[in-house]
Order: C-alpha cells, then structure tokens, then sequence
C-alpha cells in the first residue's frame, strides 16, 4: 500500500479549470452525520464545489455514533458506522446514483465512530476502537469486494475514535487520542507494517482528532481543544513531522471535526457548533481558511464526515 508522492511543504489549494465539465454525482465530496436526539437516521449531502446539495436521509440505516467516508478501491464512496442497538459496525457503497444495501460486520465491534482512510494504491482502511473496556485499535482493508479479517493493533490504545487520511509521501496516516493523556498520538503504515506510535506532546484533545489530505497530497490534523477549550487547532504534515499548532480562533466545536478534499481541490472542513447543533463549514484557500459558514438545513449531536 505504499506510494511515493513529492513531499510538501503547506497546503495549496487546486481549482477546476475554467469551462471544464461539470462533475459527475460520483465525484463530488459526500457529508454525512447522525441527527440529533433520538433521530438516529443518517442524513447526507454532496459538495458540487461552491454550495452543499439538500440533505437527505438514508431510512435503511440507524447509528448511535458519527459515520465514516472514503473512497473505495472501485471508485465507489464508501461508507461505516455503528449500528443501534448492537455494537456491529456496517457499511455501504455509493455508486453516484444510490447506495447500496446495508451490511453488517459481524466479526467487528465498536462502542464509537469507525475511520476509513485511503492508502497509496488506492486501499481502503478502516480503524476502530473496540467495545466496553477493549481500548485497543482495530484495523481492516476493503479488497473492492470484501473486508479482510480484523487484526489488532495492540501496541497502541485510545478512548476516542481514531482517524485515517494518505500521508504526503503516500502512505497511511493514523491519529488518535492516547489513553491515561489526552496527548494525540500518530504513526504511518509503511506498505508492510505500521510504524511504531509517536506522541505529539504540543496537542491535547478529549476527543477524536480528523485527518485529510489536500488536493497537492499534503495531510492536515484538526481538533477540539480539552476541557472549557472549544476552539478547533489544526496542524500539517511536511512528511516527517507535524508542523506546530495553531488555534482557528473563529470557529469552535462540541465535538471532533472532519476533514476531507473538496470536490474543486481544497481542503473542505466541517464541524458541529457550540450552543446549537447546526453543522457549520470551512475551505482552506492554500493560504488561510475561509470564513465558517453554517449550514442550517442541518443538525448533529455529533460530528460529522466527509468524504471524496
């Protein structure tokens, strides 16, 4: 599952050539999200490069926790999530028309969130934390047809979701929040193995940290602050480390944020409010972030994903 990308230094932003085609439904960023109180219904929404789609809702599916996106090695949008009333975790695909039915992994548990990261060749990946006192980090990869057997990661534990995202030199990232320390904690797959975890003792969260990678293959890291702190940071990867944190100071959360490429190239983020559960979002212009947006069709208890 390795690749070799040129490394980068900071995110740029990529824009569609002008006069190009419209995009296909199939290659738009995706939203998804759990709505709020005792709606456990899935809802979603796709990005066409300036404005989001109605949202809608997916009635076959049920989730007591957010939803995970990726692409798939087939092309196909992949989705995952917790179920309701059981622990399994089940997933989906968009063909850019419909998604497909539901299915359960039953040899799979989670209490929380599922990731779903895309490495090098083109692998899907997907991360969770397992159920009840199991804080170990489980990890899969979707072959186009089938998930292969669950395997333990048991050198590293978290109390939160972890996330997944490409990494600049190609290979797949890995966060999440340590447990015993809210430190977040990082390591990359090498094609072979996962390397072993490193903390990052600058970042503190009490919950998931996102990742995403821009259109120019640079990965981005965002989070929630600890405790009375609900400011989002985010940090970038230049391909060996993650560069020091900064506080986006005009946008704050209740819960982790998303992140994923936009469908024009830029790094979209998404986010829950403070004070209410709308969704509220952002795109990253190769320079600074744009001024947050909220989007107030939509509500969320959670967080929510995205996914290209």
């Amino acid at each position: 599952m390795a690749g070799l990308v040129a490394p980068v230094i900071q995110p740029q932003a990529s824009h569609a050539a002008s006069g190009a085609p419209a995009l296909r439904s199939a290659d738009r960023t995706v939203m998804a999200w759990r709505g709020t109180g005792p709606d456990n219904l899935i809802w979603w929404s796709q990005f066409d490069g300036s404005s989001w789609s109605p949202q809608q809702a997916l009635t076959d599916r049920r989730t007591d926790a957010a939803p995970a996106l990726a692409r798939g090695t087939n092309g196909q949008l992949l989705m995952a999530w917790r179920g309701t009333g059981d622990n399994h975790i089940w997933w989906s695909q968009f063909d850019g028309t419909s998604w497909s039915p539901q299915q359960a992994l039953t040899d799979r548990r989670t209490d929380l969130a599922p990731a779903l990261g895309t490495g090098a060749d083109g692998t899907p990946v997907m991360a969770w934390k397992g159920t009840g006192p199991d804080t170990v980090i489980w990890w899969s990869y979707f072959d186009g047809t089938s998930w292969s057997p669950q395997q333990p990661l048991t050198d590293r534990h978290t109390d939160a979701a972890p996330a997944l995202t490409r990494g600049t030199d190609g290979r797949l990232l890995m966060a999440w929040r340590g447990t015993g320390d809210n430190h977040i904690w990082w390591s990359q797959y090498t094609g072979y193995s996962w390397s072993p975890q490193q903390a990052l003792m600058d970042r503190r969260t009490d919950l998931a940290p996102a990742l995403g990678t821009g259109a120019d293959g640079t990965p981005v890291m965002a989070w929630k602050g600890t405790g009375p702190d609900t400011v989002i940071w985010w940090s970038f990867f230049n391909g060996s480390s993650w560069s020091p944190q900064q506080a986006l100071t005009d946008r704050r959360t209740d819960a982790a944020p998303a992140l994923a490429r936009g469908t024009n190239g830029q790094l979209l983020m998404a986010w829950r409010g403070t004070g209410d559960n709308l969704i509220w979002w952002s795109q990253y212009t190769g320079y600074t972030w744009s001024a947050q947006q909220a989007l107030t069709d939509r509500r969320t208890d959670l967080s929510p994903a995205l996914g290209l």
